[in-house]
């Protein structure tokens, strides 16, 4: 698109911004919360690979820690919590690990949503497949396309 910048979000971190900018990222198993904001105009997304932190980390790898956090930094930025929407994605399950990680990263985004919340327009979780999301942060619309099978390219931009 003309006059957006593009990022790709790798697992574990967290992009929020006032910029026009389409963020890609590409899901199995791990979820992605993407957050925008009509006033101001904010948009941003996380890519977690755990529901919980565990032995004390605090890093955006965890659901628990990095959603909140997120919610921070629009806040910071002077968004206003009812004025957000979310979109969830991803939680797929992963036939090599347990197939519970991907449901309970979908759930604990559900619960820390709806703790704070926050409307939920679009839940697209669970299943055996992969996909590949694209989110634009001045409308706050979403492409999320979904595959079978998503190759290592796909993964590391």
């Amino acid at each position: 698109m003309e006059g957006f910048n593009s990022y790709f979000l790798q697992p574990g971190f967290i992009f929020v911004t006032p910029e026009p900018y389409l963020i890609q990222t590409v899901l199995g198993s791990c979820v992605a919360v993407c957050i925008w904001s009509e006033a101001p105009r904010i948009g941003g997304m996380n890519h977690y690979l755990f529901a919980r932190s565990l032995r004390g980390e605090r890093n955006a790898r965890f659901g628990d820690l990095s959603i909140p956090y997120m919610i921070h930094l629009f806040r910071k930025m002077g968004a206003e919590r009812s004025g957000l929407k979310a979109h969830i994605v991803g939680g797929g399950q992963h036939l090599h690990l347990n197939s519970m990680i991907g449901n309970e990263n979908a759930k604990i985004a559900e619960e820390i949503l709806q703790k704070h919340r926050i409307e939920i327009a679009t839940r697209d979780t669970g299943g055996p497949i992969s996909r590949k999301v694209i989110f634009n942060t001045v409308t706050g619309e979403i492409f999320i396309s979904k595959v079978n099978k998503a190759w290592e390219s796909d993964w590391y931009k």
